[in-house]
């Protein structure tokens, strides 16, 4: 982990945010919280589609069951509108991708990535 990252994780801030006077700074570090929650979260949620498709698999079924997507998807819908079926689609194809590594992994691969 960085030495900034360890620092806006102590502190709650944000780099570049201003406290106006207003609670800003404070609600875009909860925001900024929020997001790395919803990182973590949508993590997990990909690493148990894999799982569950290779279960599938091994059953020898489909990788995919389509009639729980579309339920997914509803779901999603109902929850968050237009939007959410848009969200829900991302998520399934994250489920469908390459499993994801945790935020270290990541940040060595961005660190290579922008090394070379």
């Amino acid at each position: 982990m960085s030495e900034r990252t360890e620092q806006r994780e102590r502190t709650g801030t944000v780099p570049g945010a201003v406290d106006d006077g207003d609670g800003t700074a404070r609600h875009r570090a909860r925001i900024h919280e929020l997001d790395r929650d919803i990182a973590r979260l949508v993590r997990l949620r990909t690493a148990e589609d894999h799982r569950l498709q290779t279960a599938r698999r091994a059953r020898g079924h489909p990788r995919t069951d389509l009639t729980w997507e579309n339920s997914v998807l509803r779901g999603y819908q109902e929850e968050l509108g237009p939007a959410g079926a848009r969200l829900a689609l991302i998520l399934l194809g994250l489920g469908r991708s390459a499993p994801p590594g945790t935020a270290e992994e990541a940040e060595e691969r961005k660190k290579e990535h922008t090394s070379t």
